[in-house]
């Protein structure tokens, strides 16, 4: 009886045991990290990609030359693809607004729920035509 006292109050391993039950939130807490990260690049990217779109748009007049500069800044990524831009003139001295929608995935969802799992982003820039 008095070995198995011992070898109970024995807290050789104690300090392993305590890690492994921490470990799954650790596990967690970087996954959440990392999806936030995504979502944040998902976010500056778009902005960026509207107002490359814009300034194009604003010395152009083309909305499809704007497309084009948009798809380029939001790249092969795979957590954002572009879903349209669209332009509307909201006064005749030449003031515009461009919309654009792109998809945000989330990072760590399977691949069968990553439809349900997405959801647009919409930036909005807002410029005036530059050539008459």
């Amino acid at each position: 009886m008095k070995r198995w006292k011992k070898r109970l109050q024995n807290e050789k391993g104690a300090l392993s045991l305590e890690l492994l039950g921490i470990l799954p939130f650790f596990f967690l807490f970087f996954l959440l990290l990392w999806q936030v990260l995504g979502t944040g690049y998902a976010v500056l990217t778009t902005k960026s990609a509207v107002n490359d779109a814009a300034k194009v748009f604003a010395t152009t007049k083309d909305i499809n030359e704007a497309k084009d500069i948009a798809i380029a800044a939001i790249g092969d990524s795979s957590v954002l693809q572009y879903e349209g831009i669209e332009a509307t003139y909201i006064d005749s001295a030449g003031g515009f607004t461009l919309n654009l929608k792109a998809s945000h995935t989330l990072s760590f969802i399977p691949d069968m729920w990553k439809k349900e799992a997405s959801f647009t982003l919409e930036e909005e820039a807002v410029g005036r035509v530059l050539t008459p």
